[in-house]
């Protein structure tokens, strides 16, 4: 598994407004300028599927960011390599105002695999032992 490097907390940071309009209420948008600098204070993980950036902007605002919201210098000045397991979801694909997760499938996709009674038994053994 590849990991993307994380930006260290303590940096000062640009983010673009436009690519964060559909996802902050309009009452902290008129608040942000169109370019949105910060300072990052703390990392928040998502569904185990992502880690964000929490940020302090100039006016004291605290708002929580992804890679790919950054600003195009910043994203070079710390050689990020932006994935697109989350992308900007369009109003008809919006849920609950969050991302939408582009889940990679990863494995067999045999029926026969995974029906099988073996793989059933590993998968409930391991299910169960943090439960038990």
């Amino acid at each position: 598994m590849e990991v993307n490097p994380l930006i260290p907390i303590g940096a000062k940071i640009k983010v673009d407004k436009s690519k964060i309009e559909n996802l902050l209420p309009n009452k902290l948008l008129n608040e942000l300028p169109q370019m949105i600098k910060g300072e990052i204070v703390d990392y928040k993980m998502t569904d185990g599927m992502g880690i964000g950036y929490v940020l302090i902007t100039e006016n004291n605002l605290k708002i929580w960011i992804f890679n790919t919201e950054l600003n195009e210098q910043t994203i070079k000045e710390y050689s990020l390599a932006v994935t697109n397991k989350y992308h900007n979801p369009k109003n008809s694909n919006l849920i609950l105002g969050k991302y939408k997760v582009a889940y990679e499938i990863n494995g067999n996709k045999n029926i026969k695999a995974i029906s099988s009674p073996i793989n059933l038994i590993n998968w409930l053994i391991f299910t169960m032992k943090d439960v038990l």
